[in-house]
């Protein structure tokens, strides 16, 4: 019988939810910037390429830091922040249901803050740099 610790499911659950970030924030960082940029200046989030940047940088290196488990709290916070404002967005500017047919809703957003919401309470586990360095913030 194949046990798994809590330390083990939060290893787990900072890799899947770091892939999607580093994925989401890879092309924002360093292959489209200006077009971040513009998408989030017609949001209303004026300058475009300050939002841009911290956008990007929080999404790619938040995603580094779960994936190592460093800062692995304050990484969740921000990508917390981050997943917050998309979701509202989606819900009250966007009027998106919770879930469509053809087209996603925001239940994907709603599952990534829910696991980040997890990480931010639990901390990173014991199989992280947190936790070898005896950091709390991890």
């Amino acid at each position: 019988m194949v046990m798994i610790s809590a330390d083990g499911g939060m290893l787990i659950l900072r890799i899947i939810l770091s892939f999607v970030f580093l994925v989401h924030g890879f092309p924002k960082l360093f292959k489209d910037l200006q077009g971040t940029s513009g998408f989030l200046s017609s949001l209303g989030f004026k300058p475009g390429i300050f939002w841009a940047l911290i956008l990007g940088v929080t999404e790619f290196f938040g995603g580094l830091a779960l994936l190592v488990g460093f800062v692995s709290r304050v990484a969740a916070g921000a990508l917390i922040i981050s997943m917050t404002v998309a979701t509202l967005l989606k819900i009250f500017k966007w009027k998106t249901p919770f879930t469509q047919q053809q087209a996603p809703g925001w239940e994907f957003d709603f599952v990534l803050l829910g696991g980040l919401i997890a990480l931010f309470l639990l901390g990173s586990g014991s199989i992280s740099v947190d936790q070898y360095f005896g950091w709390i913030l991890g």
